[in-house]
């Protein structure tokens, strides 16, 4: 089990006689190429008979450079945290990342950071890596600082992982959510995207219609994928006997309940605010205030503006179907 340490409540005798492998990096969606260099990183530690270690960040090092939301994130705080866990490392140390971090010089980050306070001895960075004020500092700045170091410290400079040759990044992954490309991103991700949020109330028009939905208010700060109609699992936190309690049907009581879920602002009726509206299959219940979390599975179609409310209505029957197909043909 990894343990997590703040950086400010991190005593520097921690790991004085510790020989720490770390990886350093804010890995935004913990993607396949973030899971290769920290698992690079923790065998490394096995391999010498140390510790191994994560060293990230609670913001987004951009939105705080820029002052501004210039990079929504793909993963929340938590979850970033959780999957970085699930990889398997002794520590995870997160530093909070406001406008004085920014100004750190990379000489005082490598001195008062990664040598007194974490007692290096194997770093691992992505290429391309920068880091420091104004990103002075990279690969090269670090190999120097080290240099003739007793005892040794080696900077280990991990290529950019590829998937065909098509190099796995953030950046990239948010242009599949842009698209809506789930195969691509489940490919990048190493996971099915998805989402969390509390259940709000919105303007209830589902139920009026006979497909009653759960609403997760979409947080600017957060990236979604393309608005549109998909299908996917609902997995709602909580007590089971005390929240799921879906009418009868083919699908049983379970925390991961196959739903039909749309992304975008109801433009059949002039919305002008984006959800995401998750209609659980088979499902009746008041869970407004818990938390869901939306995977999605399969893109189903666009966004559509209908004439009518009864042509809605024959889509998102049209559309329950296609999803119900999808779900059997996968169980098989």
């Amino acid at each position: 089990m990894s343990k997590l340490i703040r950086l400010e409540k991190l005593d520097y005798s921690r790991f004085k006689d510790t020989g720490i492998a770390a990886v350093i990096g804010f890995f935004d969606g913990v993607h396949t190429g973030h899971k290769k260099i920290i698992k690079l990183c923790a065998d490394m530690a096995k391999s010498m008979g140390g510790v191994s270690l994560v060293f990230t960040f609670d913001k987004p090092p951009v939105n705080i450079i820029k002052g501004k939301l210039d990079k929504k994130l793909i993963t929340s705080y938590s979850d970033r945290i959780s999957l970085i866990k699930e990889i398997g490392v002794d520590y995870i140390v997160v530093a909070k990342f406001d406008a004085g971090f920014a100004e750190l010089e990379p000489e005082k980050f490598c001195r008062d950071i990664l040598e007194s306070r974490l007692n290096v001895r194997e770093v691992f960075i992505g290429r391309g890596f920068k880091f420091g004020k104004k990103s002075a500092g990279d690969a090269d700045f670090m190999k120097n600082f080290f240099r003739g170091k007793k005892p040794a410290v080696n900077i280990n400079v991990v290529d950019i992982y590829k998937i065909g040759n098509t190099p796995v990044s953030s950046t990239a992954i948010r242009k599949l959510y842009s698209e809506g490309n789930i195969e691509r991103i489940s490919d990048f991700l190493g996971r099915f995207p998805s989402i969390k949020g509390k259940v709000v109330k919105g303007d209830k028009r589902g139920r009026l219609i006979g497909f009653p939905t759960a609403n997760i208010d979409v947080f600017e700060k957060y990236i979604t994928l393309k608005d549109g109609v998909y299908a996917g699992y609902a997995s709602i936190y909580g007590k089971p006997a005390q929240i799921l309690k879906p009418a009868a049907g083919h699908y049983p009581a379970s925390f991961k309940l196959p739903s039909v879920i749309n992304i975008g602002n109801n433009p059949t009726f002039n919305g002008n605010r984006k959800w995401i509206e998750s209609h659980i299959l088979d499902f009746d219940a008041d869970i407004y205030g818990r938390t869901l979390e939306v995977v999605f599975l399969k893109r189903l179609r666009d966004e559509i503006s209908f004439e009518s409310k009864d042509d809605l209505i024959k889509q998102i029957k049209l559309d329950i179907i296609a999803a119900e197909k999808y779900f059997i043909e996968k169980k098989e």
